[in-house]
């Protein structure tokens, strides 16, 4: 309704700009002036030309985009534009000349000439440029907005990291391992003192970061299963690989959120250890862990991590976030990044 708006007080503006180019053109002949006929007819013009317009471009933007295909939007907007204008300008002068001032069609090809039409090609471009400056201003509005979108998730999905890292159930059994360390072994204690503020340094450092190097993940989650193994003894085993690319790029705590979720979800016994590997395969770095669940977790529950880094994955490839289980392991398979220069 407001486009159409604009297109009928778009058609007066042009009916009248018509109206006193051509009344300049005769000399300034005040009865051409006043004469409100014209302008009249202008207006029906450059309404259907206008109309036939709005129709057109809003198919053309079903099938493009000003974002993804500028140029064929221009290209196609233009001359489609021309063509179709000069169609309406022909359709619209018939209708004037054979059912208005009773011409025959035969008298009205009669005094068809080309020259006729370059009215209509004014109109065209007038209006085809007031078109794209509409779409373009449109298009360009809806990117900053979706550009605010991925900033304002980014933001989201970094705090909801953040709150998962700081999980103070997580602080609580590691302050309750480092009581009995110190009771028990206090050089023990000593280092699981000094790798729990490691753990903690990592996540502060790296909450305003959106991807960091493999070899920052490799190395952070070696002193965070360092944790896990004082905590748990003999019952919890890491495997990394040799073979991991560890230049290429990925989201921050990835791999700290998944082997808590396993931690969190599975039973943890000498009886029955957990076992987790990391290794490369292709572009993808597999997390494997044995699937040992509580009675209170259920085999499809993968947890708010891995929720939250498949949003924050989405930012940067689109290359889905793969998962398995066969009822003995989980998996999850997450994209590696190329860095720019790749």
């Amino acid at each position: 309704m407001k486009t159409l708006k604009t297109i009928l007080l778009l058609s007066v503006f042009i009916s009248f700009l018509i109206h006193f180019i051509n009344y300049a053109a005769l000399g300034f002949d005040q009865d051409f002036l006043w004469n409100w006929k014209t302008p009249l007819i202008n207006f029906v013009y450059a309404a259907c030309i206008g109309l036939t317009n709005i129709l057109f471009f809003s198919y053309l933007n079903r099938l493009f985009s000003w974002e993804k295909s500028p140029k064929k939007m221009l290209f196609i907007g233009v001359f489609g534009s021309v063509f179709l204008s000069t169609l309406a300008f022909f359709v619209a002068r018939m209708t004037h000349f054979v059912a208005i001032e009773n011409y025959t069609f035969s008298q009205f090809l009669e005094i068809e000439t080309y020259g006729n039409y370059l009215f209509a090609m004014l109109i065209a471009f007038v209006v085809t440029l007031c078109f794209h400056l509409f779409y373009f201003g449109k298009a360009l509005q809806e990117a900053k907005l979706k550009n605010q979108q991925i900033i304002a998730e980014q933001n989201t999905a970094k705090f909801e990291a953040l709150k998962s890292q700081l999980d103070p159930h997580f602080l609580f059994n590691s302050l309750n391992v480092l009581t009995s360390l110190i009771e028990e072994d206090q050089e023990k204690a000593s280092q699981f003192t000094t790798s729990l503020s490691h753990v903690y340094r990592y996540v502060l450092e790296q909450r305003n970061k959106d991807l960091v190097k493999v070899k920052e993940e490799i190395d952070f989650i070696k002193i965070y299963a360092k944790l896990i193994s004082m905590r748990f003894e003999d019952a919890f085993e890491l495997q990394l690989s040799d073979s991991i690319n560890q230049e290429l790029l990925m989201p921050p705590l990835a791999l700290q959120l998944l082997v808590e979720n396993a931690t969190k979800h599975n039973k943890i016994s000498v009886k029955q250890p957990l076992k987790v590997s990391i290794e490369q395969e292709s572009d993808y770095l597999i997390i494997k862990n044995t699937l040992q669940l509580k009675s209170h977790f259920s085999s499809e529950n993968t947890g708010i991590g891995l929720a939250n880094i498949k949003s924050r994955y989405a930012n940067f490839t689109t290359s889905a976030i793969q998962i398995f289980n066969d009822n003995n392991y989980f998996q999850v398979s997450l994209p590696l990044i190329p860095t720019k220069n790749e």
